[in-house]
């Protein structure tokens, strides 16, 4: 079996061209079929340990679809921050949405981007921080006003106006948040995704490319099959594939088209027994993880379907 894969990765690194993941030219798929550049902690493109070294406007530009974000309340707003605050220059929440997000949605019709929050906030204050964001009501995927026996496809995404898809680690902080006139909903990560845990391992030269749930100890397994009061809805599935600490110059051997597709083939494929659709990385633009991402969608192998 493990001849069989490689021999399989050696073609794929024959035949993969460098791509930019940008909107799928069949948008007919169901939204769990298709796969995206994630970038963990997004934010984070300054300060004295980057994990990205570009804006997320710059990252939207250039594909990325997926956007890993700490939310923490300091200096009276909900901000952007990795484990605490350290000044009030950090970026509150509703000004990456009024000055990034929507403006690229506004510029890009055909965009579909997913949030994943790791949410310190309370519900009180994530709900003023939102109301000054009021152009995002309305425009988040709401899994309750589909019928559907399985995932939208892309398509009917986009024509319903649903483009932004958040989910979030703080159960307390799910649900839809009035705004304005409309809408905003976040929906619980444990439930409507799978994850591996998410380190690599503390060193750069330490890889551990075991594929563990991060929510094994809760016997949420990678594997799970339908999303609790959405029967054949699949969770999402995030591959995370970085260390404990970011280093820049190490990124081309994680964000690698080999390393990613060796670890997706030999070890989350056998437990999760599918492709990821979020493929969550440092330094987004170091290696491969575009192609990867690119060859997911159109060609990997995914045993449900």
């Amino acid at each position: 079996m493990i001849t069989t894969q490689r021999a399989t990765l050696c073609l794929l690194l024959a035949v993969a061209t460098p791509s930019v993941a940008r909107t799928p030219e069949d948008m007919d798929r169901p939204f769990d079929q298709y796969s995206w550049v994630t970038t963990h902690n997004a934010f984070t493109s300054n300060g004295n340990v980057p994990n990205q070294s570009q804006t997320i406007a710059t990252q939207l530009a250039e594909g990325v679809r997926g956007l890993m974000l700490d939310l923490h309340y300091d200096y009276g707003r909900v901000r952007l921050c990795h484990k605490v605050c350290t000044s009030p220059s950090s970026v509150a929440f509703a000004d990456l949405l009024n000055d990034t997000l929507l403006p690229y949605l506004d510029d890009n019709p055909d965009a579909i981007v997913t949030l994943q929050l790791e949410d310190e906030t309370s519900a009180a204050q994530l709900t003023e921080e939102l109301a000054r964001a009021p152009g995002l009501a309305g425009r988040t995927f709401q899994p309750d006003t589909w019928d559907t026996p399985a995932w939208p496809t892309y398509r009917q995404l986009r024509d319903r106006g649903q483009r932004v898809l958040i989910f979030s680690l703080n159960t307390n902080n799910t649900g839809d948040f009035r705004v304005g006139d409309g809408a905003v909903s976040v929906m619980s990560s444990r439930n409507y995704t799978v994850e591996n845990y998410w380190s690599l391992g503390p060193p750069v030269l330490l890889h551990d490319y075991g594929c563990v749930s991060r929510w094994a100890d809760e016997g949420r397994w990678l594997n799970r099959r339908t999303i609790e009061g959405k029967p054949g809805w699949r969770p999402l599935f995030t591959m995370n594939q970085f260390h404990d600490l970011p280093v820049r110059w190490h990124a081309d051997n994680d964000n690698d088209f080999e390393s990613l597709s060796r670890r997706y083939l030999e070890n989350c494929r056998p437990v999760a027994r599918r492709k990821p659709n979020f493929v969550a990385v440092d330094f987004h633009e170091v290696g491969e993880t575009a192609k990867f991402v690119e060859w997911l969608t159109l060609s990997a192998p995914d045993e449900f379907r």
